[in-house]
């Protein structure tokens, strides 16, 4: 599976998004609904690099501090992604092995 890689430059963490598609994040942006979301990402996992910046090296789950830290106290994984995706950047694809 190919999926498109949505970064977002933070002020302390850049964070990266897996969509399923890039026509798919296009529609939720134009009509933003949480069942579309859902079809856009997939998997609701937010990554950042092992360093905290750029989007590529090694990715892990970005922890709920760091989330936190760029969106704000109490953000839900769901806000914090659609922001990722209003406001981040559409990178490379990246070929994604589901587990």
């Amino acid at each position: 599976m190919t999926a498109t890689k949505y970064f977002y430059k933070g002020q302390n963490t850049d964070l990266v998004v897996f969509v399923e598609s890039p026509e798919l994040a296009e529609q939720y942006l134009k009509d933003p609904s949480i069942g579309k979301l859902t079809e856009a990402v997939g998997v609701f996992k937010i990554f950042a690099n092992q360093q905290g910046e750029g989007a590529e090296g090694e990715l892990g789950e970005a922890s709920k501090a760091q989330v936190e830290n760029e969106f704000g106290k109490g953000v839900k994984i769901e806000q914090a992604i659609a922001r990722i995706l209003q406001e981040g950047s559409a990178n490379a694809s990246a070929d994604v092995t589901k587990d």
